[in-house]
């Protein structure tokens, strides 16, 4: 059978509803893709327009997510995936983020859930809205190519991880006004170990 006679054979609402799925597609697709970049915008703009220095540790630990992923890309000689691209260049050559952008998500995830878990504080509609974007995340790299169901997965738990640990590792700091803050118990600490008396 043809394709002029498939498309006269099909229903136009078929079609039409065809190509609204398709378009739901794109625009998932193509806000997926912005996701890190508006993390990374989101929390700097945080710590240097509003001076919240809670945005610049975030930062901190997006950049860390990013180096980290790098470091063992290099070491284990991870090849680029085109369909993972941010961006292409004029010549056609792909930009990809060293951390996959599932792991960059879980990373939020991770840093939220444990500020949530160390606070005493169950937020169900921040908990939902997060597992919803990673879910989104998830199904928007395996729809364009970029990740098989078990790659995206890994990627968000090791993400997840890397949130958890870096959120211990700076939550006596993790203050809106730490900055204004002349000492914290955790200063006084690092400084009796060094003191010399």
């Amino acid at each position: 059978m043809s394709n002029n006679k498939l498309k006269n054979a099909m229903p136009q609402n078929a079609q039409m509803s065809l190509t609204l799925i398709d378009t739901i597609k794109v625009f998932i697709n193509t806000f997926v893709r912005l996701i890190p970049l508006g993390l990374y915008a989101g929390s700097l703009m945080s710590g240097m327009v509003f001076h919240d220095f809670r945005g610049l540790l975030l930062f901190g630990g997006f950049l860390a997510n990013e180096i980290i992923s790098l470091g063992y890309k290099l070491i284990l000689h991870g090849s680029v995936n085109p369909q993972c691209a941010l961006t292409y260049s004029s010549e056609g050559s792909p930009f990809v983020l060293p951390s996959p952008m599932t792991q960059t998500v879980g990373f939020f995830i991770g840093f939220f859930f444990m500020e949530m878990y160390y606070n005493s504080t169950f937020n169900p509609m921040t908990f939902f809205f997060l597992c919803a974007l990673e879910l989104i995340t998830i199904y928007s790299r395996i729809n364009v190519g970029c990740k098989t169901l078990l790659d995206a997965i890994f990627c968000a738990l090791i993400g997840t991880l890397f949130g958890v640990v870096y959120f211990n590792l700076i939550k006596d700091y993790y203050k809106a006004d730490y900055l204004n803050v002349e000492i914290t118990v955790a200063n006084e600490k690092i400084n009796n170990f060094f003191s010399i008396s």
